[in-house]
């Protein structure tokens, strides 16, 4: 019996906000501000006591860096979180897209980010 392999796409992008005083942060709170503010769905992935990283669905990059000073004034208004003068925002690009028959019949790793390194 062969073995079957899931392949997934997500149309996301990393957002990366570093510079904030992080304390007692309400992640749902925060999650259903960007929500609103960027009509997309946003999910918490990571927080420190200087930053938070997210996953943003369905969106440009673009429409992100254009809307800084915005979204930072939106994420100043969740619990737990301050913005300094330091804070400063780094946006990924999209993940891109694999052509089909470039995937290989069985992965040389188990780990996602590995398959796709020539040895």
């Amino acid at each position: 019996m062969g073995r079957e392999y899931i392949i997934a796409h997500a149309d996301k992008l990393v957002l990366k906000i570093s510079g904030l005083e992080v304390k007692g942060l309400n992640t749902k709170m925060l999650e259903d501000i960007l929500t609103e503010k960027l009509k997309t769905f946003v999910r918490v992935i990571g927080v420190t006591g200087e930053g938070i990283e997210m996953d943003v669905y369905g969106v440009e990059p673009e429409k992100i860096r254009r809307d800084e000073k915005g979204l930072m004034e939106s994420i100043a208004l969740a619990e737990g979180i301050t913005v300094t003068d330091l804070a400063k925002m780094a946006c990924s690009d999209k993940i891109v897209n694999v052509d089909y028959n470039s995937i290989p019949d069985e992965p040389k790793s188990s780990c996602a980010m590995e398959r796709w390194i020539e040895y």
